[in-house]
């Protein structure tokens, strides 16, 4: 399948298709034509601010043309759903999408899948959101050296969003419930779900995780 030109897919081993869109940069049209959106979905853009309704239109511009090349079908064309979670989803296809700042991450995958990519944040704002994480997670973070401490939350961060979007729970799960890790390789709390980091492709100042539920 050939993806927008625009876009770059990502290697990986895992098996999952991974799609980067930058649309500050070869994909900024995504954040001009948005005529692939549904009028529901330009109505829901329009609650947000001017440049949030632009970065979420970007990015469901962005997932539209992904599932379109997948699938083979007209991007405008494609129904997404939203789970009882909220977690946009399609019935022919596993998928999940991820954005930080103008960057646009999408995974396609066989299994119910989660992703996410984060920004590393400023050390005092990674201090006071890691107020969110396991108990030992927080004291591994603590451990590590002050230039450390910023990166090493949003990778713990970034684990457990894609941990809780393939449980299919998201944020409506109390990210401090489970147990990952702050460590180079994570941990599943759960049997079923397998989580990876991600670091081919990965922009500098960004990390990224993909969990699979089996």
């Amino acid at each position: 399948m050939a993806f927008h030109p625009s876009f770059t897919e990502l290697p990986t081993d895992l098996p999952v298709t991974l799609i980067l869109a930058d649309t500050s940069a070869a994909a900024a049209w995504a954040r001009e034509d948005d005529s692939v959106l549904t009028e529901q979905e330009r109505n829901y853009a329009r609650e947000f601010g001017a440049e949030a309704a632009a970065t979420w239109s970007a990015g469901r511009v962005v997932l539209r043309h992904v599932l379109g090349s997948h699938l083979g079908q007209d991007p405008a064309t494609i129904e997404i759903r939203l789970d009882s979670a909220g977690k946009p989803r399609h019935d022919d296809c596993e998928f999940s999408v991820s954005r930080s700042r103008r960057l646009v991450l999408v995974a396609v995958a066989e299994d119910p899948v989660g992703l996410d990519i984060e920004a590393v944040p400023d050390r005092d704002v990674a201090l006071e959101a890691m107020q969110m994480l396991h108990a030992s997670e927080r004291a591994e973070l603590e451990a590590l050296p002050d230039d450390e401490v910023a990166a090493g939350f949003v990778r713990v961060w970034a684990r457990t969003e894609a941990f809780l979007k393939a449980l299919s729970t998201g944020l409506a799960r109390d990210p401090g419930l489970d147990y990952i890790g702050a460590g180079t390789r994570p941990q599943s709390p759960h049997p079923d779900v397998d989580i990876h980091d991600l670091e081919a492709g990965i922009p500098a100042g960004h990390c990224a995780a993909v969990a699979f539920n089996r």
